[in-house]
């Protein structure tokens, strides 16, 4: 198996114009640690490459802080089935030493993106809807339910809304709708349950990811709690 160190993800604002949490990071390192996750191309799990075998997060000379990951890259097929996806990490601490010197591996990156620079997106402050797309779009389920976060720059499409009515109907709810993505989706706003679909069909996993979208902004959440108050 080939190894590779790198930085998988930071406090920076990127180009989504959405800043990562620390605790978002340090939660994706305990997954790493905890069981195996696959090392994807373009996020497809038919084009799995390898496994992500250890990860930590430290701070940046910047004063920001960067996930640093150590990943597998397989080198034939029975190297790919003896990693299986969701089994528990065993093997982290063999891999720790890989990450000792962190700060060459930040001047390395830093280097990198100064020699292929690419335009940040900067649209003022995302409103909930396109905070939610960009979610979407930038995480991944793993067979066992788990939602990690990844990084994926799509074009925002405008076409999904989160909605809260008037006088609606029993119990306290949003909805979340989305022509392009088929969605039209009710969510209870205590619970997060989801409720039911107008038309059409929701998959699982956007199901999953919606709910774990309040659950990465809680503040969201209560903002659409007190405007349906307010409403009802």
């Amino acid at each position: 198996m080939k190894i590779i160190t790198a930085i998988a993800s930071t406090t920076h604002i990127d180009l989504h114009n959405e800043r990562m949490a620390k605790s978002a990071l340090d939660s994706m390192a305990l997954q790493i640690l905890s069981k195996y996750i696959p090392q994807l191309i373009d996020h497809d799990f038919n084009r799995q490459i390898g496994i992500l075998l250890y990860g930590k997060v430290a701070p940046m000379v910047d004063g920001e802080f960067a996930l640093y990951v150590v990943s597998g890259v397989f080198e034939n097929e029975l190297e790919k089935q003896s990693y299986k996806l969701g089994s528990p990490n065993m093997v982290w601490q063999k891999y720790e030493h890989y990450l000792d010197d962190i700060e060459k591996l930040e001047k390395q990156t830093l280097v990198s993106k100064k020699t292929n620079p690419s335009k940040a997106i900067n649209k003022g402050q995302p409103n909930i809807a396109d905070l939610l797309e960009t979610h979407l779009d930038s995480t991944q389920v793993l067979p066992d339910g788990t939602v990690y976060k990844i990084k994926k720059f799509i074009a925002a499409t405008g076409d999904l809304r989160i909605e809260v009515y008037p006088k609606d109907h029993y119990p306290a709810h949003f909805h979340v709708v989305s022509k392009q993505r088929g969605i039209n989706a009710r969510f209870d706003l205590n619970t997060l349950d989801f409720l039911s679909i107008k038309n059409g069909k929701i998959k699982e996993n956007d199901i999953i990811k919606i709910q774990s979208f309040f659950k990465f902004y809680p503040d969201i959440l209560d903002k659409l709690r007190k405007q349906h108050k307010r409403m009802n």
